[in-house]
């Protein structure tokens, strides 16, 4: 189905009477709401802060004829007019094109960015992994960024000994576990990123195009990964180019197109639609 302005909701949104204290609360079993959720940048405009660098870079830029401060801003919106929700234990695939908002709205959905209007939801902690390598310390070694990982999502360091061993040996890097990452390749840096978002304690997992990275026999361990967080309950959004991926483990997909869902439906008719209607449409332009 084509997504509408108004949100889109799942049958997994029921709400059922809680008790709290004379009150009774709608508790949502769905774990992600975007409501009209929008994220505006201003771009071709360098703000000064005085500091010496600035302002030869600016002394620099306009010798090359680049845009100086007091130029009028150009603003685009990476994002507009975004909502659906997630039910939980559910697996949301997000697709579209290159520069059409997949990885702004899993940045606001983790909170390392703010939304320009509209509001983002997730309830439970959240594990994101947004890029390769993204949230560890390079001078830190893997088993140290393991423990940081988990302190972040507030757990014991009991919870996080239990885990570390089913870490280490699902990342398959056991023998530079106590190198400083900084040290790692790109793939080293995926596998223990990948196993250490995907075993700590989170409820909603937001993944950004690491399935693209790795080979063929790690991407399938991670697609399984998947499957058994489904299967304890948890919720993924995924973002990734791969449409066997999208097909084989999400229960739906969205598509975006130039900061706005065009989409929300089966994988399957999500596919149709995105290579149909945006990429062929693109292509013949």
């Amino acid at each position: 189905m084509a997504a509408s302005p108004s949100a889109v909701r799942w049958p997994g949104w029921t709400p059922r009477a809680v008790a709290s204290g004379s009150r009774a609360m709608a508790v949502p079993t769905y774990a992600v709401r975007v409501v009209e959720l929008g994220k505006r940048y201003e771009i071709g405009v360098r703000r000064a802060s005085g500091r010496l660098y600035d302002k030869l870079g600016s002394t620099v830029g306009g010798l090359a004829g680049r845009p100086r401060e007091g130029k009028a801003p150009h603003t685009i919106w990476a994002l507009r007019d975004v909502t659906f929700d997630v039910p939980r234990g559910h697996v949301m695939g997000i697709i579209g094109r290159n520069g059409s908002g997949k990885s702004t709205l899993m940045k606001l959905l983790a909170r390392v960015t703010a939304p320009t209007e509209g509001r983002a939801e997730v309830f439970g902690r959240v594990g994101a992994l947004l890029q390769v390598g993204a949230g560890f310390h390079p001078e830190l070694t893997g088993r140290d960024n393991i423990a940081l990982s988990g302190a972040i999502l507030g757990m014991s360091r009991a919870e996080i000994r239990a885990l570390e061993d089913r870490i280490v040996d699902f990342s398959e890097i056991e023998e530079f576990i106590d190198t400083p990452v900084k040290h790692y390749s790109s793939g080293m840096f995926l596998r223990l990123a990948f196993s250490v978002s995907s075993h700590l304690a989170a409820e909603v997992m937001l993944i950004d195009e690491v399935l693209a990275v790795g080979d063929a026999a790690f991407q399938e361990k991670c697609r399984q990964r998947i499957q058994t967080i489904v299967g304890e309950g948890r919720t993924v959004l995924l973002v990734t180019h791969s449409m066997g991926s999208i097909r084989s483990i999400c229960h739906s997909a969205l598509v975006l197109d130039s900061g706005h869902v065009r989409f929300i439906g089966q994988p399957n008719e999500a596919v149709a639609f995105y290579e149909n209607e945006i990429v062929r449409t693109r292509s013949s332009e």
